[in-house]
């Protein structure tokens, strides 16, 4: 049911997470039927987009290495399902000042159908535009947020006012974490782990 959940949350939000709640999907049901393919959209598309298809500055078109590309989009997608446990965790670790009380399997089961706009997105990597990529990630970013609000009075088991705030409180959680991706990015691109662009 995992695909058919996330695919129904982009047109039908408010009434296919009240489902979610009632099914009560444990971690490897959501890991096995969902995270797993979902997951792999971004560095799929995005190996594909940096070796067959390149992005272009100016009049020069860069690729990567096939064996580069390879190696960070193994690394990108072990990140991204590392990801999503990491901020359950810290989901269901906030959850007590809300007044609420989930499961590790509820707080992961928001956290990864509420990035499913994310995922999704992440298939524009094969073509490597960046002002379309970043229009349609806006986008994306958008419905992600939206369904995070909505996705979290129904997981939780909290009222609206709780619910509000303790989504800020994710949302900013997954901003700090951005950041932190960031520095660990150029710590490693900084230790010889950066891409190598195909001459």
């Amino acid at each position: 049911m995992s695909l058919t959940n996330a695919i129904a949350l982009l047109y039908g939000p408010s009434e296919e997470w009240k489902k979610i709640s009632e099914q009560k999907q444990s971690i490897s049901h959501i890991y096995l039927t969902f995270l797993v393919f979902f997951a792999a959209i971004p560095p799929v598309s995005a190996f594909i987009g940096s070796t067959y298809v390149g992005w272009s500055v100016g009049d020069e078109t860069y690729k990567l290495t096939t064996d580069s590309a390879l190696y960070l989009s193994i690394i990108a997608y072990f990140a991204i399902l590392s990801a999503v446990m990491i901020l359950s965790a810290f989901v269901q670790w906030m959850a007590k000042t809300y007044g609420a009380n989930p499961t590790l399997a509820e707080c992961v089961n928001l956290t990864a159908y509420s990035c499913t706009p994310l995922f999704l997105v992440g298939a524009l990597g094969s073509f490597p535009i960046l002002w379309l990529d970043m229009l349609f990630s806006l986008v994306a970013i958008a419905i992600a947020v939206n369904l995070l609000y909505k996705g979290v009075p129904q997981i939780m088991g909290v009222n609206q006012e709780k619910g509000f705030l303790f989504a800020s409180s994710i949302l900013t959680l997954c901003m700090v974490s951005l950041v932190g991706m960031l520095a660990v990015t150029i710590i490693f691109w900084g230790s010889g782990v950066s891409p190598v662009f195909s001459s």
